[in-house]
Parts: structure tokens; C-alpha cells; sequence
């Protein structure tokens, strides 16, 4: 009997053994990336799955877009705001001289980290080979890193109206709805491999493309860019949620006087963006 036991014994330690061996055989599902590098500061919980996709249209893209190979100069992105838990953060995306009517430099690219937005040192055309940032500003254009923008995988979408017609208040988005569908940027349809158009806002300004984020502003009667309220939200390639208003496209007290119908002042402060975000998880 006693022989018996011990044998039993001796096959049970045997067994772990082995079973423990098994683990070596290759990384875990929370290893498994996708081959993207690891998120950073936006991985809150199981990330999705994220595969760095080649980008389509890129040769349309730079010339449609106005796009620069060098990057826009550093510390054009401040926080501005003391709310706990909540980030106001000015961005400088004027892209070119006083006077002038078209982009000269490339949009400011930037990641959302638990400290604000970080700007990220990356130009306009490597910006389309990066998984290093989420969001990019320059003049009245937002992109996300998705899709035709950028290789990575971070989508967004506008939150509906309330029952009133209205956006939702950005205070009262405490959770991603459930049935809220998220999308990658897809602002160039392609007849063909190669043949790429440029899908427009609809405003009639140069180089608009019809982003995720186009709906933050209209324009008012006085032809300046008032702010629409809307509130968007935005998953990013870690898997954490980001809402978002953009609040101003003007100085503060030029976007007051347009929101209320009048005409900015000169100067205008016109590409001084402050965006109003927090994340959700």
C-alpha cells in the first residue's frame, strides 16, 4: 500500500512539473500585441488587438493635404485647465505666417496620457508610417490615427443628440454607450488601387477633409467658425476611452463673440484650439 502511495505521489509532482513546463511555449494573450509596440500610458485593461495597417492614398494624401516632411516645431501643445480628472489643453495649429493662406508646416501630432496631451516629434509623412500618436491639429482639421490617416487603430465617433435636439452636456458622459459605433478615418474613396479622391467637409475650405471630428464646428452667418457643442469619443489603441469637445477654435473671447453671432476682432487668435478631455476608463 505504502508503495503505491508513493508512486502516486512521485506521478502528481511529475505531472506539475510538466504543466508548468508549458507555459514556455510562447507569450500569453497579454503578450500578444499584434506586433505593435506597447501602448504606454492608454493601456487601461485587456487591449484590443492592434496590427499597424499600411496606409492607402498616401501619395494623394500629402499632395490633397498639403502634407510636410519636417516636424511642426516642439511645445505648441500647453494644459491650461485645474479640473481634477479632466484636461483643458490649448494647441497651437496656426501652420503658418501671419498673413498667409495656406499651411506651411505639418499638422501637430500628439498622444492622450495620463498627464494631458503629449506632443509627439513626428512629421507629416512619417506621421503616416507612426503608431506613436492618436490625434493631429492643424487650422480647423482634426485627424485620428486610423484608416487613411495613420497606421494604428484609434477610432471615434460623435455622440448623439438628446432628446432636445441638443449635444449631450460634457459633463453628463460618464460611460462609452453601449451602442455607440466607433469608426476608423476614411476620407479618400478609391475607384482603383491608386485612385484616390479627397472626400470634403462640405465647408468649401482648401485641404478639408471630411474627418471623424469635421461636426466640431459650423459656419455662422458672420462667416466665422462657431463651435458646434459636440461631444465625441474616441478609443484609442490601447483600449481606453477618451471623450472630447473641442471648446474654441478662436482666443476665448473671439470664440465668444462668434458662438454669439457676432465677428472675431483682429487678431483673431483664429487655429488656437483648446479641447476640453477626459478619459472614460
Amino acid at each position: 500500500m505504502k508503495s503505491i502511495q508513493m508512486c502516486s505521489f512521485l506521478l502528481s509532482i511529475l505531472a506539475l512539473a510538466a504543466g508548468c513546463g508549458d507555459d514556455d511555449g510562447g507569450p500569453t494573450p497579454a503578450d500578444d500585441d499584434g506586433g505593435v509596440e506597447d501602448a504606454g500610458s492608454d493601456a487601461g485593461g485587456p487591449a484590443p488587438q492592434c496590427t499597424a495597417h499600411d496606409v492607402r492614398c498616401q501619395e494623394a494624401s500629402i499632395t490633397e493635404l498639403r502634407l510636410f516632411e519636417p516636424p511642426a516645431t516642439a511645445g505648441l501643445i500647453t494644459e491650461e485647465g485645474t479640473t481634477a480628472g479632466e484636461f483643458t489643453t490649448h494647441v497651437d495649429a496656426t501652420a503658418m505666417p501671419v498673413g498667409g493662406t495656406s499651411p506651411t508646416t505639418s499638422y501637430v501630432y500628439a498622444r492622450f496620457t495620463d498627464d494631458g496631451l503629449e506632443q509627439v516629434d513626428v512629421g507629416d509623412e512619417d506621421a503616416l508610417l507612426s503608431t506613436d500618436w492618436d490625434i493631429a491639429f492643424r487650422r480647423y482639421v482634426i485627424r485620428l490615427n486610423s484608416g487613411i490617416s495613420g497606421p494604428s487603430c484609434v477610432t471615434g465617433a460623435r455622440l448623439p443628440p438628446t432628446a432636445e435636439g441638443e449635444p449631450p452636456a460634457f459633463e453628463s458622459v460618464t460611460e462609452v454607450p453601449a451602442e455607440l459605433e466607433l469608426f476608423e478615418e476614411e476620407y479618400f474613396t478609391e475607384a482603383s488601387p491608386g485612385e484616390c479622391t479627397l472626400v470634403s467637409d462640405g465647408s468649401g475650405l482648401p485641404g478639408a477633409p471630411d474627418t471623424i471630428l469635421a461636426g466640431y464646428w459650423r459656419y455662422s452667418p458672420t462667416m466665422c467658425l462657431q463651435m458646434t457643442g459636440n461631444v465625441y469619443v474616441l478609443q484609442l489603441r490601447g483600449g481606453r476611452h477618451v471623450k472630447l469637445e473641442v471648446i474654441s477654435y478662436y482666443s476665448p473671447e473671439n470664440q465668444e463673440a462668434c458662438n454669439a453671432g457676432g465677428s472675431p476682432t483682429s487678431p483673431t487668435g483664429s487655429a488656437n484650439m483648446r479641447v476640453r478631455w477626459a478619459f472614460l476608463d
